[in-house]
């Protein structure tokens, strides 16, 4: 077994600055699409919430989801792909337990008790993905999201088709190696996945701004309402360059 051209950790993180300074350059004028996403999470991180029991746990999974979005893309900076899906996962998982304690904030307590309801947590909970899918009609915003998490989960576990593509034999020297860096073959796939991970991590805003913010935002709504619109513009116009294919 060869780690290939890890060194060690320090050139483990040389590397990862490098990559972080190389792929800013290459997105250009692209790159400013995740500092836009992030004023509108942080723009809505200001909105003053009532105070009510039923809207802590969203709120609270609207920061981890914003969390999830930093991790994820900077991870995507750094050529991890791989983690870039994991976080994004998170995110999916983060938001669809939201949506279904705005929907039905009754199970507030039971979502903060598992200990003492282990079996009706474990039904509603443990796979809250399933929960959303045969509950679908109930929640029209995850519409396009479950066939995304599938696809993250390949990532979150050691699912072959998420941890082949970084392993390779040296069939003469008979060494196996690992790829630490999820490499592209091309700039306009990066830029594919690039378009990919930001459509997706938008989309889990968008919930959280239909199901909670939005009737809370007072007056910066018409400005949040506005960075929306133009983001979603902006958005389609690079996925309409760079479709996955």
């Amino acid at each position: 077994m060869s780690p290939g051209v890890i060194r060690s950790f320090e050139h483990f993180l040389e590397y990862e600055h490098e990559n972080i300074g190389k792929n800013i350059a290459a997105l250009g004028d692209s790159y400013s699409l995740i500092q836009d996403l992030d004023h509108i999470y942080s723009t809505c991180i200001a909105i003053t919430l009532p105070e009510h029991e039923n809207l802590m746990i969203p709120a609270f999974l609207y920061l981890i989801s914003h969390q999830e979005f930093y991790y994820g893309m900077a991870s995507f900076l750094r050529l991890h792909k791989t983690q870039a899906f994991r976080s994004l996962r998170v995110a999916l998982d983060s938001t669809f337990t939201a949506y279904y304690l705005l929907k039905n904030p009754e199970e507030i307590d039971l979502f903060l008790s598992r200990s003492t309801h282990s079996s009706r947590w474990e039904a509603v909970f443990r796979n809250i993905k399933l929960t959303i899918r045969n509950n679908s009609k109930q929640f029209p915003y995850t519409a396009g999201l479950l066939p995304v998490h599938d696809l993250c989960s390949k990532f979150a576990h050691a699912d072959p088709a998420g941890i082949q593509h970084k392993y390779f034999m040296d069939t003469e020297k008979k060494i196996l190696h690992v790829n630490y860096f999820d490499f592209e073959n091309s700039t306009y796939d990066y830029r594919k996945w690039f378009s990919f991970f930001l459509f997706y991590f938008f989309r889990v805003f968008l919930i959280y701004w239909q199901e909670m913010l939005a009737k809370y935002a007072g007056p910066v709504k018409k400005d949040v309402v506005q960075l929306i619109k133009d983001y979603k513009g902006n958005i389609r116009s690079l996925r309409e360059t760079y479709p996955m294919r």
